[in-house]
């Protein structure tokens, strides 16, 4: 399996550090300037991002699916109060928020030869997506809850107690589900989905619906890359991860994300004067 790191978009020395961390790959720091100043120096000679093609209408086919989406309780409940809507966005234009991704995950996502009806789905999925999960009750002083899955958007989405009679329940779900796409200035920021964009850009496919919700200022994107890169006139493209010149590839381990909920019960002392 395989990993992609984006080249010039953090410092040399951040992406060294966590590469090596990642697949302890020991990387020459003058080889690994030099491919980053070339890959600075290849996105600078590009055209400004501003020039790139901006959101399209969806196209009339694609109704029927957009308007079960819209019924979903789900949807409604995530941006049921945004400025929102439903549009088709050129790949090539899509601004990416982060440097590295699972490769090899973003091809199983997308497959092979997607069509139409695959693409929607994939972007903006009308049925609940069956999680990978396995585990069970572990026995033990306190027992537990043990869930493992090799998804990393799996995680526990929410958390509910009831005191009639006392009980607690935990809700399993995804954090990414719908690709999302956030606007300021102009600019289109892949907010969520960006496995599933690249996947399918692998693939071929050039216009991918979304989710489009303008944001009023920066505040309203992602910080997972230095707002510097995001917002210069040559920033990474989701596009920039089928480039070899753009991106360092590594080995990617299996890994497992484990989940644990265990009952815990211990006294502490209050802060004195207790305010009520």
């Amino acid at each position: 399996m395989q990993g992609r790191y984006l080249l010039g978009v953090t410092e040399p020395e951040e992406a060294r550090s966590f590469l090596r961390h990642e697949c302890d790959a020991d990387l020459s720091a003058a080889d690994f300037s030099e491919r980053t100043a070339q890959a600075q120096r290849r996105r600078g000679a590009r055209p400004p991002v501003a020039t790139l093609p901006g959101p399209e209408g969806v196209p009339e086919d694609w109704r029927p699916h957009l308007e079960a989406v819209v019924a979903r309780p789900l949807f409604q409940r995530l941006y049921g109060e945004l400025p929102w809507r439903f549009a088709a966005v050129p790949v090539a234009s899509l601004i990416a928020v982060q440097a590295h991704l699972h490769f090899t995950h973003a091809l199983r996502r997308a497959g092979a030869q997607p069509g139409t009806a695959d693409v929607l789905e994939l972007c903006l999925p009308v049925q609940p997506e069956a999680l990978e999960l396995w585990g069970g009750v572990t026995r033990g002083d306190p027992p537990s809850v043990s869930l493992m899955t090799r998804d990393p958007n799996v995680q526990i989405t929410a958390a509910k107690m009831e005191t009639q009679p006392l009980r607690v329940t935990f809700t399993i779900g995804k954090t990414a589900l719908f690709l999302q796409v956030a606007r300021l200035d102009g600019r289109l920021y892949l907010k969520n989905g960006t496995h599933r964009a690249v996947g399918l850009a692998a693939a071929g496919v050039r216009l991918l619906p979304c989710v489009l919700v303008d944001v009023a200022d920066v505040d309203g994107l992602p910080k997972l890359l230095p707002f510097r890169a995001l917002r210069s006139d040559h920033p990474p493209l989701v596009t920039d991860f089928l480039d070899p010149d753009l991106y360092v590839e590594h080995p990617w381990a299996d890994r497992v994300k484990f989940i644990r909920l265990v009952p815990e019960m211990f006294a502490s002392a209050l802060p004195q004067p207790l305010e009520v």
